[in-house]
């Protein structure tokens, strides 16, 4: 500084006012929402529609009220393919599936419950023939 400058005025409101103008302001991204005008909507390439792993279930009989549903809402899914409404029937294949996986689990352990209950009584009458019981 030299002897012909005048002294700087300090205070707060000054030194604020410096510290907001050299802070760059952030610009943040719109969201969007409409959708552009040429916007194009993909589609899934094939949506299985389940029908063979129904009636194969309904055939086996594995919890038979979940196959029979899922048997008769594929004919529905197909309907709705055929109608290029493909939004619904990827949700109503997504539907079937989970019916149907579930609808097998509770099927494979029915089947196993009855037959270790069908080999333990067939175990039990044959030791009661044989008298070791």
């Amino acid at each position: 500084m030299s002897e012909r400058d005048p002294p700087f005025e300090l205070s707060a409101k000054n030194l604020q006012a410096k510290k907001s103008r050299s802070k760059p302001t952030k610009k943040f991204l719109k969201i969007q929402t409409t959708k552009p005008k040429n916007s194009v909507k993909l589609q899934p390439t094939k949506i299985p529609d389940h029908f063979t792993w129904a009636l194969v279930l309904t055939i086996s009989c594995f919890f038979v009220i979940g196959p029979c549903w899922a048997l008769y809402k594929t004919f529905e899914l197909r309907r709705l393919i055929t109608q290029k409404d493909f939004e619904a029937a990827h949700r109503l294949s997504n539907r079937i599936s989970s019916t149907l996986l579930i609808s097998t689990i509770i099927g494979v352990f029915a089947w196993v419950c009855f037959l270790f209950a069908s080999v333990g009584l067939l175990l039990t009458g044959v030791l009661l023939k044989n008298n070791f019981i």
